[in-house]
């Protein structure tokens, strides 16, 4: 209750912010922070501290409510890893808000670098990966995106696929949905289930000196941690990464797990979501000039191009590993 006191006047501020905006207002110090494209986040400084405040989408995934009991877990179980969780408003808002502590540390867009670099990334997987259900006293759902087996990583593609209508999809995208759907992928035990992120964008981690830590939760739960370190070897944000390297990072990651089927997990959900990947910029230049794609924050210019050069990107990178 004190602390609803205490940012109320400001939440009620910054969800008219479309129609007031100042650096300054009472004791508190604001910083628009972009990049983001499905929230609106703030940086608010007072006498006593700096917050994150982030206004989300509000739909079906609960990305407020997510991120919240995320914080809380990590908050139970390791302090280094996130942000603390401060306040929870799903229904003063048109979008609903999470405020939290202010993590500072450096932020980049440009994924690692040296290997050094890569195991900081790795260790913070590594940690959240070591979390379970039983450790903690929060209700955590099922991670947004996530799969325990093959099928249901394969299941994701048709997903996005059946997104788009047949005259929306490129011949080079139906030459490897078909391909997928004529793969034999192997099946396994039961992967253990840990806490995941789900959303490795690298621009989300706080790089310090001893330990990364990193924020953008709206998206977690609980899941296969192969799936996310597919997730990861796949994501745009490292595009520009080299395919050695994921070679590297996925050796290096598995050789600290004793989980046996580790590596076949991840490399079997890395092929398929190459795939899903390719269905979803395929998506992407469909839905944005009909208005299909709704985001909080403003699009780039130069989005389509920006698309289409991944989606071929991405075309490359599928015909490498199919």
């Amino acid at each position: 209750m004190r602390s609803l006191t205490r940012f109320r006047p400001l939440l009620d501020y910054l969800s008219k912010i479309e129609t007031a905006h100042e650096p300054h207002w009472q004791n508190w110090q604001i910083t628009p922070i972009t990049g983001g494209a499905n929230n609106l986040l703030y940086r608010a400084q007072s006498s006593d501290g700096g917050f994150a405040i982030k206004f989300s989408m509000r739909d079906e995934r609960d990305r407020a409510g997510r991120e919240y009991a995320a914080l809380t877990a990590l908050e139970q179980i390791d302090k280094r890893i996130a942000p603390k969780p401060i306040l929870l408003d799903r229904d003063h808002y048109t979008n609903p808000v999470v405020v939290q502590s202010w993590l500072d540390g450096d932020v980049n867009r440009t994924p690692p670098v040296t290997d050094a670099e890569w195991c900081m990334l790795i260790d913070h997987f590594a940690a959240i990966h070591h979390i379970t259900p039983d450790q903690v006293s929060v209700s955590l759902r099922e991670a947004f995106f996530c799969a325990y087996q093959a099928e249901e990583c394969r299941e994701q593609v048709r997903d996005q696929v059946s997104r788009l209508p047949p005259d929306a999809r490129p011949q080079s995208l139906q030459k490897f949905i078909d391909q997928l759907e004529n793969t034999h992928f192997p099946a396994w035990e039961q992967p253990p289930k840990t806490l995941l992120r789900t959303d490795p964008n690298i621009a989300n981690f706080i790089r310090r000196p001893d330990f990364w830590a990193s924020v953008d939760w709206e998206n977690s739960g609980w899941g296969d941690p192969a799936f996310e370190m597919a997730d990861l070897c796949t994501h745009a944000a490292y595009i520009d990464v080299p395919l050695p390297r994921w070679d590297w990072v996925i050796d290096t990651y598995c050789a600290a797990s004793r989980d046996k089927n580790m590596r076949t997990r991840i490399q079997t959900y890395r092929k398929i979501l190459l795939v899903w990947w390719l269905a979803r910029f395929a998506r992407y230049i469909y839905e944005v000039p009909l208005g299909l794609d709704k985001r909080l924050a403003k699009r780039d210019p130069n989005w389509e191009a920006d698309m289409q050069s991944k989606y071929n990107h991405y075309l490359h990178l599928a015909e490498a590993l199919f």
